[in-house]
């Protein structure tokens, strides 16, 4: 794990992927050298000083009398037994074959043991023939007037979370309190979503998502894959289908892309294509059967924008014409009926009533006369 101060790099200090579950645990052993267990005693096995130099002082190894199958354990303690297999040994370095035949066991269960004629290294790198679980850890020499000579012994697992014979893998299981087995990486809950395989470690194949890829993809937008963890479509589900994981079909009147167009008119109640939005029995009365019956009959919702437009604009002069063409005629009939007014008002201003006396007497008088035919009439 790295850490940063104002922007520093600082220091990077490694995550422990493997601990040693022996240091400072209990031990016992079957007798100690001049029954001394102040200076041989079972504790100087963990007590986390490693050397091969038996004599160095302090006294840090542990040393048992001249016995007959002499040994050494130590209590793991730990919560649940731990599978073990890898085991380092520091022995002293002087008089090594005392060490010859010597055996290392889990529980009851050997782990790992030389022959009669052979002995250990100083330091010795030990593998379980095969992981053995057990929570204590035995080393005996057997055989009689034996001594069991040792400094430190280190038995290595898995920390919690990793697995593996380096312990540089991970575990991926369902449950995070569940701990993968240290070995195998195998977790009793299922592998955690989006993988899958005995040590949860392989990802799903394209097309399948969730714990243990036990899930289906649904149909995403555009053949999309889904995510492996929770199986959501990243860009939205295909014409048909809706939710998260695109697994619902669009319901009864709609259609399309996240199902979001309504279907048209359909016949004898049978829904649109969720898919197209084509009516499978035709439209129902007053509808086009174009397809989607979304089109009344009569209507030109097909005729192109341009031609709409030039209708419109056509339909705008032709009116513009005859509105102004009726103002103009509106105005001339009022230009005549306000000339005709006037000259009514002059006619009655020149009305007298001397003028229409003279009139009325004239009228009411002998007839007229034309004059030349009137003295012919007299003369003869």
């Amino acid at each position: 794990m790295c850490s940063f101060w104002m922007g520093i790099f600082v220091a990077c200090v490694s995550v422990p992927l493997a601990e040693n579950v022996a240091l400072r645990r209990t031990s016992s052993q079957s007798s100690s050298l001049g029954n001394r267990p102040d200076l041989f005693g079972a504790a100087l096995g963990v007590d986390g000083r490693a050397t091969t130099n038996a004599i160095s002082q302090p006294w840090t190894c542990v040393h048992t009398q001249d016995e007959t199958n002499p040994t050494w354990t130590v209590y793991l303690n730990t919560s649940v037994p731990e599978k073990i297999q890898h085991i380092r040994l520091y022995i002293r370095d002087r008089l090594q074959e005392r060490s010859n035949g010597m055996e290392i066991l889990v529980g009851n269960q050997m782990c790992y043991n030389w022959s009669s004629t052979e002995h250990p290294p100083p330091i010795a790198n030990v593998t379980c023939r095969q992981p053995l679980t057990g929570t204590t850890v035995t080393i005996r020499i057997p055989g009689q007037l034996k001594f069991l000579s040792l400094c430190e012994a280190q038995i290595f697992v898995c920390s919690d979370g990793w697995f593996s014979e380096e312990c540089d893998k991970q575990c991926r299981c369902l449950n995070s309190t569940d701990v993968c087995d240290k070995i195998t990486g195998h977790c009793s809950s299922g592998c955690f979503p989006g993988y899958n395989g005995t040590d949860c470690q392989t990802v799903c194949p394209h097309g399948s998502y969730g714990s243990n890829c036990h899930s289906r993809c649904g149909n995403c937008l555009n053949n999309d894959i889904c995510d492996k963890t929770n199986g959501i479509c990243p860009g939205g589900c295909a014409a048909g289908w809706k939710n998260t994981t695109c697994l619902q079909v669009c319901p009864d009147g709609f259609y399309g892309i996240n199902c979001v167009s309504q279907c048209g008119n359909w016949l004898d109640g049978v829904s649109c294509d969720k898919t197209s939005g084509i009516c499978p029995n035709g439209c129902a009365a007053g509808w086009m059967n174009d397809g989607t019956c979304l089109q009344q009959e009569g209507c030109s919702w097909g005729i192109p924008v341009a031609t709409v437009l030039g209708i419109l604009l056509i339909c705008t002069v032709t009116g513009a014409t005859i509105y102004i063409r009726r103002l103009l005629k509106q105005l001339e009939i009022l230009e005549t009926k306000m000339r005709e007014e006037h000259y009514v008002t002059l006619d009655e201003k020149t009305k007298t009533t001397a003028t229409e006396s003279t009139y009325e007497h004239i009228d009411s008088a002998t007839p007229y006369y034309n004059t030349v035919n009137h003295l012919q009439d007299e003369t003869g």
